[in-house]
């Protein structure tokens, strides 16, 4: 009797294995549709060891309280995994796309915000530049501000994407900066270093935008202070780059330290006999009458004695010029109005008249002071 009990239910349980089998190799696309096949056979299994459990064989009938009560918690249990399976694949693989779509979405708006920067930027710069230009006076004021702006604007621009756009906290960012520069810092140590120049040469401000500078062996006017480098202008038109950790390490000589106007020093040289009152006077009127001076503040004009080729009198002209582009002008402007005058004076001609007495006369008799002596006649 136990035998013939147990036979349907291991034919049973051989059909279930059978048909798993085939499932798994011939399963649909559709998972609601394998679930639900999964689900039918389970019930069916289930039934059929109820019903051997009960005393029936495969062909005979069960009571109907029974295999109603069987199959309606089957139902019940089948019913929950399903709804179970549903809540958890369904809306996970939703939430998903939805976390995708709303980081892309992000992103784009971030992008969006930098390139809005990026021309905000731009559009800033030229105008200062165009005010600065028009602006003789105010110039350096305007070039001071351009670098400002700079990270002034990106730094905002920054700040709405972290915050505004991927919802960063304060805390994750000081703890994400914290990271990043730890990581940074070790693979790009050269810029990091001209970055922490560039912010050390803007707040300290040991020259400013429109200065003249000399930094390296080169002389110039500063046009424009970055975080990495620093751009001057030669007077020979050239534009160079200096790396801002090179210009924090070495030595920087400011000509006008912020303000329009510098001071321009002429070297005029005559032969040492010349009376150098004479020439002193001839050399300050020379500044004075200048259209580029800067006659608010002081000219000065030095005398020295040099005997490298011969006995010179080296006249240093110290004045300050209305604008620092006016430099090299004023300088070319002061020697010219000065050989003028010495050529009118007689002060260059005696030096020519030595030269010929020599070549020409045998053994001119000269003077102490270098020039020849006129003959007894």
């Amino acid at each position: 009797m136990l035998r013939a009990h147990l036979s349907p239910v291991a034919l049973v349980l051989a059909v279930v294995l059978l048909s798993s089998g085939c499932t798994d190799l011939f399963s649909s696309d559709d998972p609601a549709a394998e679930a639900t096949r999964t689900d039918t056979v389970t019930v069916a299994v289930i039934d059929t060891v109820v019903a051997g459990a009960d005393g029936t064989d495969s062909g005979g009938s069960v009571p109907a309280d029974t295999t109603g009560g069987s199959q309606a918690a089957v139902a019940d249990t089948a019913a929950e995994s399903t709804g179970t399976e549903a809540d958890t694949d369904g809306p996970l693989d939703r939430e998903t796309l939805e976390d995708v779509r709303s980081f892309g979405f992000r992103l784009a708006v971030a992008i969006l915000v930098f390139l809005l920067a990026f021309f905000t930027i731009k559009g800033v710069v030229f105008v200062l530049e165009t005010l600065a230009e028009r602006s003789a006076e105010r110039r350096l004021l305007y070039k001071r501000v351009i670098p400002i702006a700079r990270i002034v604007l990106w730094s905002l621009a920054l700040v709405v994407v972290l915050q505004g756009v991927f919802n960063v906290s304060a805390r994750n960012l000081l703890a994400a900066a914290t990271a990043i520069g730890v990581a940074v810092g070790f693979a790009a140590q050269d810029i990091l270093k001209n970055i922490f120049g560039g912010l050390v040469i803007i707040f300290d401000q040991p020259f400013q935008a429109g200065d003249k500078i000399s930094v390296g062996g080169t002389y110039g006017e500063v046009v424009s202070i970055g975080l990495r480098s620093t751009r001057i202008v030669t007077p020979d038109d050239n534009l160079v780059t200096v790396p801002n950790a090179q210009i924090v390490d070495g030595q920087v000589s400011n000509a006008n330290a912020g303000a329009l106007d510098c001071q321009v020093v002429t070297d005029l040289y005559l032969p040492g006999w010349v009376d150098e009152s004479q020439a002193k006077r001839i050399a300050y009127e020379a500044a004075a009458s200048s259209s580029y001076t800067y006659l608010k503040k002081p000219i000065a004009v030095i005398v020295k004695d040099e005997y490298d080729d011969g006995h010179v009198l080296h006249l240093k002209v110290k004045a300050y010029v209305l604008d620092t582009r006016f430099e090299f002008l004023l300088a070319s402007d002061v020697t010219e109005r000065a050989r003028r005058v010495f050529r009118r004076e007689g002060l260059l001609t005696p030096a020519t008249r030595a030269f010929i007495d020599v070549a020409s006369g045998p053994n001119p008799a000269r003077s102490g002071d270098g020039a020849p002596d006129r003959s007894p006649d």
